[in-house]
């Protein structure tokens, strides 16, 4: 895995752990504030009262100093090794969420949350489609470098045929999938011809025709620079409800937010839009579709 991918999944999954009830007790004590995001003040003073506890800093230490330094590691700007060792050692973290953190920050797979990602197979054909969609939640965030830094994909699937495999496929070379539910990725490759890249994905029981499956994965991306601000999802014709959301970092909040509708995949302006609000960073919408369509948000800086 590239390290700068590595380096973006496991300030992904530090964040996710912290907000767990075992170590969020451990922060909350020390907060006033109740927002979506994580406190970095409250998560710095944890951070300096391990520090005072085992004599590396002095009683005039201040837990301030150490606020920049848990926003670049929780952001994925910067983790290293000694600043993933003091969460770890702050947190008491769990002999295996340290063994997997440590293992995602040094870009290898860990366990069973198995990692594919630029290490790609030979080109192949777009494979055939064995199950179809009837339900997808979407959850999509933009860092503080306005680029996308997380996007988590909850599907229903029903099988069309006998199959035992489910193919996600993407148009960046940029990122890193982990299967969290439903399956385990097998391998990954690119199409032959486009910018497209499948990651197969192995369903963890065999399905037959007119079967489901509930599938969620995470997409963590590592763009050398920001792509263009939209979020976007074709939606086929079995798809009964769609759910999107797509949240921004504090420091990009963009001037502007509009839902969007696309006449196709390779439309590159939307066809028709609607200003939106954001509500704590993010905004959402839920629609039952009818039929074919690409919808999702464009945005302006």
């Amino acid at each position: 895995m590239d390290s700068d991918v590595g380096l973006r999944m496991a300030a992904q999954r530090l964040t996710v752990l912290l907000a767990e009830p075992r170590y969020r007790r451990l922060w909350q004590v020390r907060s006033s504030v109740r927002r979506a995001e994580l406190p970095r003040a409250a998560i710095a003073a944890v951070l300096a009262a391990h520090l005072f506890e085992t004599g590396e800093v002095g009683v005039h230490h201040r837990a301030r100093s150490l606020e920049n330094r848990v926003g670049r590691a929780l952001n994925g700007q910067r983790l290293s090794d000694r600043t993933l060792e003091l969460f770890i050692a702050a947190f008491l973290l769990t002999t295996e969420h340290a063994e997997e953190l440590r293992a995602l920050r040094r870009g290898r797979t860990s366990g069973h949350r198995l990692v594919v990602a630029t290490a790609l197979a030979a080109d192949q054909p777009m494979p055939r489609r064995t199950a179809r969609t009837l339900q997808v939640a979407e959850h999509h965030e933009i860092g503080a470098d306005r680029a996308p830094r997380m996007h988590l994909t909850r599907q229903l699937l029903e099988a069309v045929e006998a199959t035992d495999r489910y193919h996600y496929a993407f148009d960046t070379p940029h990122a890193a999938v982990a299967v969290l539910a439903g399956g385990t990725p097998t391998t990954a490759f690119r199409v032959a011809g486009g910018p497209i890249h499948v990651v197969e994905i192995a369903l963890t029981e065999p399905l037959l025709p007119g079967q489901t499956v509930h599938l969620e994965y995470q997409t963590v991306f590592a763009y050398p620079e920001p792509p263009a601000p939209e979020f976007r999802r074709g939606v086929s014709a079995s798809v009964r409800h769609v759910a999107l959301t797509v949240r921004f970092d504090q420091a990009a909040l963009p001037r502007e937010v509009l839902r969007g509708r696309w006449a196709s995949v390779e439309a590159t302006e939307p066809e028709e839009t609607f200003a939106v609000q954001l509500v704590a960073g993010q905004a959402s919408v839920e629609l039952v579709p009818d039929g074919e369509c690409v919808v999702g948000f464009t945005w302006r800086w």
